[in-house]
């Protein structure tokens, strides 16, 4: 019975059948698992410095400020659109080039978008564009005071 079986029983009692298909497909489950990891596990995922770096943002934290940098070239100042909406900042470009006799279509675009590490206040934003490199200055919001309530009895 065994001779029809690609792999044969260890004389341990452990089966090879269920360990050699682990071994081969060991890399697969590590990148799956460590994708499902990024997708689900942690929150908010959008902070992590790899997953930062992966995406192409650069987020510096000061106590004064949150820097945010990427590198968007072939772009000019006027291609971009960016919000601050709560606590996520969206980073939109798109430079649209006419066509002869045709509406004008996105030669290039790119889209970022971020779970900001603290409050901001979004009408003190200051983006600069130079060199292909896109440099946002997020000024923090003033830390909301603890008050205390006094439980009466």
């Amino acid at each position: 019975m065994f001779s029809l079986m690609p792999w044969r029983r260890e004389r341990r009692g452990s089966s090879s059948l269920a360990t050699r298909p682990q071994r081969e497909l060991s890399p697969f489950h590590t990148a799956l698992d460590d994708w499902f990891d990024r997708a689900f596990g942690r929150w908010p995922i959008l902070m992590e410095e790899s997953f930062l770096a992966d995406y192409g943002l650069e987020v510096e934290e000061t106590d004064e400020a949150v820097t945010v940098r990427t590198d968007a070239p072939g772009f000019e100042p006027a291609d971009f659109n960016i919000e601050v909406k709560g606590e996520v900042l969206r980073i939109v470009a798109e430079r649209k080039m006419p066509a002869e006799g045709k509406e004008p279509t996105a030669e290039r675009s790119m889209r970022r978008a971020m779970t900001l590490p603290a409050a901001v206040v979004p009408e003190k934003v200051e983006a600069k564009y130079k060199n292909g490199v896109l440099e946002l200055r997020l000024p923090k919001a003033e830390p909301i005071k603890a008050t205390k309530i006094e439980v009466k009895a």
